[in-house]
């Protein structure tokens, strides 16, 4: 039997194309938990380790602007030791950024809630929604790793128009590194060499695609996906290094087989990003783990400018 929908999209096509008739099933899209959950483990800059979890749902089914998943319970278990239970909170913990017209429900742990999560650990994840419904998954944290020549958390004197060369010990299990830095204090430092700039921050993102790519040139390979994006003059400077005057944090993460796989996804697809999940049951998703060391990049004209708790940044 032909349903009220199809018969409508048959009038439709009648009216156009005059003697043709044209049967058109309409798939109805079906309304689907999203959970994007992550650990990331980080001492430093970050003072903590920071566990939030991002439920929203497939606008298909519900209409527009219906995207919150309130009222779940989401437990993370350490294999042989002690769970903790996430909080609802505001969403701002948890995104920056949503699709116009959306929104989703945040739940964290508490900075002062320590998870007592640690690189190496196996985890399990739970997720029972208030529906019903019950989503799981599992990760195991990458391994410690540390950046060579720099103290986690500490400063380092850079002299200007010097790139920096960042090493690091491998991270066992990790799939990837995820490296990331803003620069702050560029649109005065980059006006004397005639570079007008307009935000006084720059976010610049590098990778390493396997677990032994364990270097990074700051700040000119952070760039590499922003290079389309940034002005030329701008790009080709922070090959030579950055002026005097600015100031970096600098994060490198060793990232677990979930994240790369959500992140990077399938292979090309003409239609956009796949994403490969991670979250089985009621619902798809991620749940990925990931260790941070991080440091700041404080770029003088000499070193006597620099803060005195400052050493030299292991230049090569």
């Amino acid at each position: 039997m032909v349903g009220a929908r199809q018969i409508r999209a048959m009038i439709v096509l009648l009216g156009l194309g005059g003697c043709t008739l044209q049967e058109i099933t309409i798939v109805e899209v079906e309304d689907v938990v999203v959970a994007e959950v992550h650990v990331q483990i980080g001492e430093g800059l970050f003072a903590g380790d920071r566990v939030t979890a991002f439920l929203h749902r497939t606008v298909g089914g519900v209409g527009p602007g219906f995207h919150p998943v309130p009222g779940a319970k989401i437990v993370i278990t350490r294999q042989g030791g002690a769970s903790v239970e996430l909080a609802e909170t505001a969403i701002e913990r948890c995104v920056t950024v949503t699709p116009k017209g959306g929104t989703g429900t945040c739940y964290w742990v508490a900075p002062t809630a320590s998870a007592g999560f640690g690189p190496g650990d196996h985890l399990q994840l739970r997720v029972d929604l208030a529906s019903g419904g019950v989503l799981t998954s599992g990760t195991v944290v990458p391994g410690d790793f540390a950046i060579l020549g720099i103290t986690e958390g500490a400063q380092c004197l850079l002299p200007a128009s010097t790139p920096l060369t960042i090493r690091w010990s491998a991270s066992e299990g990790t799939w990837a590194y995820v490296n990331e830095t803003v620069i702050v204090g560029i649109k005065d430092a980059f006006a004397p060499l005639g570079i007008d700039v307009k935000s006084d921050t720059l976010e610049l993102l590098g990778l390493s695609i396997s677990a032994s790519d364990t270097t990074i040139v700051f700040p000119g390979e952070f760039g590499i996906f922003s290079r389309f994006e940034l002005d030329q003059e701008l790009a080709t400077s922070l090959q030579d290094g950055l002026p005097a005057g600015v100031r970096a944090p600098v994060m490198i993460s060793a990232t677990d087989r979930n994240y790369v796989n959500w992140v990077r996804g399938g292979n090309f697809n003409p239609s956009g990003q796949v994403r490969v999940p991670s979250v089985r049951g009621d619902g798809t998703g991620v749940f990925a783990s990931s260790v941070t060391r991080t440091f700041e990049v404080v770029v003088s004209a000499a070193s006597s400018q620099g803060p005195p708790s400052a050493s030299a940044c292991p230049v090569s």
